[in-house]
């Protein structure tokens, strides 16, 4: 399982596992899953969510910003040893064991098969907010759902999404 180790100064405070499927937030509020106590940390900083076994960082708009490798990164997919900077504190991702269970043969994430996302965990994970459209015949609001022309040829499901 990976794990994020938060250091301040070289020295290793807290060691903190991120568990395949769930995301975890970091900032200054006590509501976050990492607390940083440093008026340089924005209360909700930044947040890592997972998809199978990639790890995405994302900067929630945070006020002095988020750096992996020394480089501000508003959205970025970790790789082991990242090093990533909030305010003057730095948290160490190491995914080593990943890569072992990925040699091992036995993992279920041991391929390199693209993943699709469903469409609300895509749009939750990249921070857009659900599209809505007007039915013509009414004008009711809608949800706009990738599924309803899941049936349909390519280009159905072309035409479907440009006349709605």
């Amino acid at each position: 399982m990976p794990v994020i180790t938060l250091m301040f100064k070289n020295k290793k405070i807290k060691e903190y596992p991120i568990i395949i499927g769930q995301s975890l937030t970091i900032g200054r509020k006590k509501a976050n899953d990492i607390v940083i106590d440093n008026l340089a940390v924005s209360g909700f900083h930044a947040q890592i969510d997972s998809v199978s076994s990639t790890f995405v960082l994302r900067d929630l708009e945070s006020t002095n910003g988020t750096f992996v490798n020394n480089k501000k990164k508003e959205l970025h997919n970790l790789k082991n040893n990242d090093l990533i900077l909030i305010g003057k504190h730095e948290l160490l991702f190491d995914s080593s064991d990943l890569k072992e269970m990925k040699a091992g043969g036995d993992n279920q994430y041991n391929d390199d098969k693209t993943r699709i996302l469903e469409t609300e965990d895509f749009r939750k994970l990249a921070g857009k907010p659900k599209k809505q459209t007007k039915q013509r015949e009414s004008d009711v609001d809608i949800e706009d759902s990738d599924d309803q022309y899941e049936e349909k040829s390519f280009f159905g499901k072309l035409l479907g999404k440009l006349f709605g």
